[in-house]
């Protein structure tokens, strides 16, 4: 299976950069160490140190990738950005490195990038609010298919930015997000109570912990 364009170029920044001294000082991209001359730092990573970073760069970076790409191949990837793929006996395609990146348990397929605990709710900057014309936020395909109740005049909330429903503002999920509009300063949007059924009827998703 071939790379896409922007794979190939992220692996081959990831390969070329020299990772030695990453934790010491701060460089451009494709820093090489022997570059450096004079102005070297004094402590360096060892060779392992340096394959530890750079397997971790690479995580990070094919979470993204493996994401947006329902093609990607985790081990074409990590060979081009210089990663040893094979097992401690020396054998093709270890286990580890697809075991680096998360993965949806319900869909099998390479989690959403960033915080899992926001995913469920979208947050808007305090500065935007006034211009802010953006339509209702709705629950993935994931969230909407999720066991909802039987009787469809349950009564949860939502808010204009929320893609789930939810039963209780005590539900952990929605509190963390709360708490992280908060510390950084964004609004926090009221709730407003609508029933389950209604819920549904604007492609809302079902709070995977409140129904729970």
């Amino acid at each position: 299976m071939v790379l896409s364009r922007l794979a190939r170029e992220f692996a081959a920044e990831i390969n070329y950069h020299d990772w030695s001294d990453a934790p010491y000082r701060l460089d451009r991209a494709g820093h090489q160490r022997d570059h450096d001359g004079p102005n070297a730092t004094a402590n360096q990573l060892s060779e392992e140190e340096s394959n530890c970073v750079r397997t971790n760069v690479m995580w990070v970076v094919a979470q993204v990738l493996g994401h947006a790409d329902p093609n990607f191949d985790v081990f074409e990837f990590a060979e081009w950005c210089g990663v040893n793929t094979k097992t401690p006996s020396g054998r093709p395609r270890s286990g580890h490195i697809p075991a680096g990146l998360r993965v949806n348990r319900e869909t099998l397929t390479i989690d959403r990038p960033g915080d899992p605990e926001t995913w469920d709710e979208e947050t808007v900057p305090a500065d935007l609010l006034p211009t802010d014309t953006r339509p209702q936020q709705v629950g993935t395909a994931t969230q909407r298919a999720r066991q909802w109740p039987a009787d469809q005049n349950t009564r949860g909330f939502v808010t204009a930015r929320s893609r789930n429903i939810h039963r209780t503002t005590d539900c952990v999920k929605y509190q963390h997000t709360v708490n992280v509009a908060r510390q950084r300063g964004r609004k926090v949007h009221p709730v407003v109570w609508i029933t389950t059924g209604e819920a549904r009827a604007i492609e809302k998703g079902i709070c995977s912990h409140c129904w729970s």
